[in-house]
């Protein structure tokens, strides 16, 4: 009888948590890679090779970019 007017109380999961932090350490390299790109290709004539990479780095960044406004919302 008690255990049926007492609350559950509900479970949280862990997964916030680890997609939180999978997404921060994606934005973190994503901008670790644009910026090795700016510096490592500043001055020369390759431009393409540049924003090649600088299009990796945004690649890694904004998954992780919607990973952490996700993980925040819930």
């Amino acid at each position: 009888m008690r255990m049926r007017l007492q609350k559950r109380r509900a479970r949280s999961s862990a997964w916030p948590s680890v997609l939180y932090g999978l997404g921060r350490v994606l934005q973190v390299s994503g901008l670790v890679v644009t910026l090795v790109a700016a510096t490592a290709f500043f001055g020369t004539a390759s431009t393409i090779a540049m924003l090649r990479m600088m299009l990796a780095g945004v690649l890694l960044f904004i998954p992780g970019w919607w990973l952490v406004r996700r993980a925040a919302q819930s």
